[in-house]
């Protein structure tokens, strides 16, 4: 009897440790790739203003400009100029028209075009 019982048992436990490893197992849901942000829009903006100087190893002008409607108040800044030739036929004084590039959480001037040269005879 005794040996029927642990016969029994035997085969109940076979059963039961078949029953859990048989059951279908959840698999987790393929990792989705992180979304990637999208980049910046890049907005631009008019700038007039005067140069005050210019540090051409830095790649940046000094302007004191006029206002500059939906971006910034009028003020003497440096602006970082990623295009370097157009720094070359700067001059400090010369009056200049420029865009003032917002993106990617920085700014920096393009299309800088000289409006008028200083006058060299003025004191």
């Amino acid at each position: 009897m005794r040996s029927l019982i642990r016969s029994i048992a035997a085969v109940s436990l076979c059963i039961g440790l078949i029953a859990c490893t048989s059951q279908p197992q959840q698999r987790a849901a393929p990792a989705q790739p992180a979304a990637q942000p999208a980049p910046a829009e890049q907005q631009k903006f008019d700038l007039k203003g005067k140069v005050v100087s210019i540090d051409k190893s830095g790649k940046r002008v000094t302007v004191d400009h006029e206002a500059i409607p939906g971006f910034m108040g009028a003020m003497t800044m440096a602006y970082t100029v990623k295009d370097e030739h157009l720094l070359e036929n700067l001059s400090p004084g010369e009056q200049i028209t420029a865009k003032v590039v917002s993106g990617g959480g920085g700014f920096w001037l393009e299309d800088i075009v000289a409006a008028t040269k200083p006058d060299a005879n003025a004191k």
